[in-house]
């Protein structure tokens, strides 16, 4: 038993100054790894001072370790109080506490050497030698449980308050600060006559790697782990340093008289042999105590590999986006989730995906955000908690993990998970808090960024697809508007050609009647009764508009007016022409022409011929005349002229009947028309369409029934 309670200081005192050393490198100006590294080394010198008091042969070399154990013990309050100020960021509020603290400790530590601590060494219950306390060793023992009471009461309150990340760091010191603390007190039970023996001892080992575990590495293991594998490791190593020291010591009688004067060489082969099969066995006992803790993760982790296989056959970029956000919250069980894709138009990172996200989340992440700079450089996922504690750690870093901290805040963001597609970062997945309330293990996060390398990948290949298809879409409607186009152009060839012959076969005869009637009209010598004049005068007429017809078909055959001069021409000129010769006659119907142009602007002028433009301006404002009075006495048409860089637009709008949706595709289809019967032939604006075409522009319109319609002319500018 005593080599056992031996070897537990030795291997806490190694342990201490080992993990003391490794933290307080890893940051000197930390007040935690400071604070922890003078706890590690009060710890070590306990422990240190520990394994020699139970081997102890004469009382003076048992009351010299004695002492040595109390210095270690005496500074272990002090310190333990400062570190967890210190790590719950207290040590500056309590700056005083800490000073007096180190101040009565002083004390204690002068009085260590003088009986008034310790009066005598006596052999007692197992031991052979062990203290007899002093009168000032009592309030010691007032002075050690106050101070470190103190701490536990800080650390239990900061426990309940936190979350997150946070709250499992502190987990880790309650846990090993209890294991701790217990180990160490079952030493206090023999002074008042508790004949236990201390064997928590080498829990003393456990809390310091714990701390240690809390201070480096918290987010990413969890606590159960930490615990598993320092168990194993302390189990495995005390075999391995343990069994060789024994068989020295104990077994050193029968070694030399198996093997003479080269005992030594029995214990050499033990621990050479320990020494290689141990690494062994500690790992298979880690990985086989981890596939229990971790059956968990490996189930989901399995999961999001499966989903992984399964992204790549998902071609629509949608349902691609919305599945790796559901995968994740649903697999993982984690609040929220997120993906933001790179968009090379706005270069930008755009909100393409979200599950359990309200509309508030930030819709783009800007290429030069300091987060997007940080996944570029450092191609590793960023955690939140991480960031935080960094932030408050590192002086030189400090402003920018500051920044990249209140970035995560505004995405809501646990863990910022970056997609690359080789070198380039293609996408950012957003992940929130497990609803375990779990941490994230360095294993969640490798898993999530395979996960991340085939989303992006996916979404290339999907990407792909898609514009594709909608090259192919595109392509399709472009060939089925040219076919319609083709069959448009061969229709109005075919009208064209025949309303031609028709013309010219009718216009003789018609020629010949309006002649003939209009000679039997003029004969003053045979005076013809009235009702054959009134009958003539009806044959006259009706030819006159066969003539009209005629003259209509001809000039639509003409395809139109191809020998019609260009020039520079003015279409404010051309408005206020139409206006003046229309002006009267739609007064007299109670309908008003209003021209909204700019007055200070010079002439809208565009290529053309006047006379053509005039004819297709004077059409449409007929046309919208005939649109009002149908539904109403009186309204108003309005002409609005308008340019920009390259085009000179005309708006001439109506508050008329309307166009339904069913005939405004065939308006400009040559004998098309919705005036009753002989009140149109249907071929105007066939023509104006012609005309405009002519003049390389374009002619539109929008119409909604009962309220009227809007043309829209389009021509190129004068250059």
């Amino acid at each position: 038993m005593l080599y056992f309670l031996a070897y537990s200081g030795l291997i806490t005192g190694i342990a201490a100054l080992i993990f003391g050393a490794f933290v307080y490198s890893r940051n000197k100006n930390n007040a935690i790894n400071r604070s922890y590294g003078i706890l590690s080394l009060s710890i070590a010198v306990w422990g240190i001072a520990y394994y020699f008091w139970p081997l102890a042969e004469t009382k003076k070399q048992a009351l010299i370790s004695f002492r040595m154990l109390h210095i270690g013990a005496i500074l272990i309050a002090p310190s333990f109080l400062c570190f967890i100020l210190a790590l719950l960021g207290l040590h500056k509020k309590y700056k005083k506490i800490i000073f007096y603290s180190y101040g009565v400790a002083a004390v204690f530590l002068i009085l260590d050497f003088t009986r008034l601590f310790i009066k005598d060494m006596t052999p007692q219950y197992i031991f052979h030698y062990w203290a007899v306390p002093g009168i000032t060793y009592h309030f010691y023992l007032v002075f050690w449980f106050g101070f470190t009471s103190f701490a536990w009461v800080q650390l239990l309150r900061e426990y309940k308050k936190s979350n997150g990340f946070r709250k499992n760091q502190l987990k880790y010191v309650l846990i090993a600060s209890f294991l701790g603390f217990f180990g160490g007190a079952t030493n206090y039970l023999p002074w008042y006559r508790i004949y236990i023996p201390p064997a928590g001892t080498i829990l003393a080992a456990v809390h310091i790697v714990l701390l240690a575990y809390a201070i480096v590495k918290y987010r990413l293991m969890d606590i159960g782990v930490a615990i598993t594998r320092t168990g194993i490791f302390i189990a495995v190593y005390t075999l391995v340093l343990g069994l060789p020291f024994q068989l020295s010591t104990q077994g050193q009688y029968l070694m030399i008289k198996l093997l003479g004067v080269n005992w030594w060489v029995g214990p050499l082969v033990l621990m050479g042999g320990l020494g290689i099969i141990g690494p062994f066995v500690y790992m298979r006992l880690k990985k086989s105590a981890e596939a229990i803790i971790f059956r968990e993760q490996l189930r989901y982790q399995k999961a999001l590999r499966q989903a992984a296989e399964e992204m790549t056959r998902v071609l629509d970029l949608k349902k691609l986006l919305n599945f790796i956000v559901h995968t994740l919250t649903k697999t993982v069980r984690i609040s929220h989730a997120a993906y933001y894709s790179f968009d090379a138009n706005s270069g930008s990172y755009l909100l393409s995906s979200r599950r359990n996200l309200e509309t508030g989340q930030l819709e783009s992440i800007s290429a030069l955000n300091p987060l997007v700079v940080w996944l570029q450089d450092r191609k590793k996922s960023l955690v939140y908690e991480e960031i935080n504690r960094k932030a408050e750690e590192e002086s030189l870093l400090g402003p920018v993990l500051k920044s990249l901290e209140n970035e995560m805040l505004d995405l809501n963001a646990k863990v910022a998970v970056p997609a690359f597609l080789e070198s380039r970062l293609t996408g950012i997945i957003i992940l929130g808090d497990k609803r375990s309330g779990k941490i994230y293990s360095s294993e969640d996060l490798n898993t999530f960024q395979v996960l991340a390398s085939q989303a992006a990948l996916a979404i290339k290949n999907a990407s792909l697809y898609g514009d594709i298809e909608g090259q192919v879409h595109e392509r399709t409607r472009e060939l089925a508007e040219v076919q319609k186009q083709l069959i448009q152009a061969e229709k109005l060839a075919s009208v064209g050609v025949l309303a031609g012959g028709v013309a010219h076969e009718i216009n003789n005869p018609l020629t010949a009647i309006l002649t003939n009637t209009q000679m039997l009209l003029g004969d003053d010598n045979n005076p013809l009764d009235p009702d054959t004049k009134e009958s003539l005068e009806l044959i006259q007429e009706a030819t006159k508009r066969c003539r009209t017809i005629v003259q209509k078909l001809m000039a639509y055959a003409r395809k139109p007016l191809e020998s019609a001069q260009m020039s520079k021409v003015g279409t404010l000129s051309a408005v206020n022409n139409v206006t003046a010769f229309l002006d009267y006659q739609l007064a007299q119907e109670n309908i008003r022409i209003i021209i909204h142009a700019n007055p200070e602007e010079e002439d809208y002028f565009v290529s053309g011929n006047q006379n053509e433009l005039e004819q297709v301006i004077t059409n449409i404002v007929l046309n919208a005349r005939d649109a009002i009075k149908r539904i109403k006495k009186s309204g108003d048409i309005g002409i609005t002229l308008h340019k920009n860089s390259s085009r000179i637009n005309i708006e001439i709008k109506d508050d008329g009947i309307g166009i339904s949706k069913e005939i405004i595709s065939k308006i400009f289809d040559p004998f098309f028309t919705t005036k009753d019967v002989g009140k149109g032939l249907g071929l105007g604006l066939s023509i104006c369409q012609a005309i405009i075409e002519k003049h390389k522009g374009l002619i539109m319109v929008k119409s909604e029934p009962g309220k009227g319609s809007a043309f829209t002319i389009q021509l190129p500018k004068f250059k």
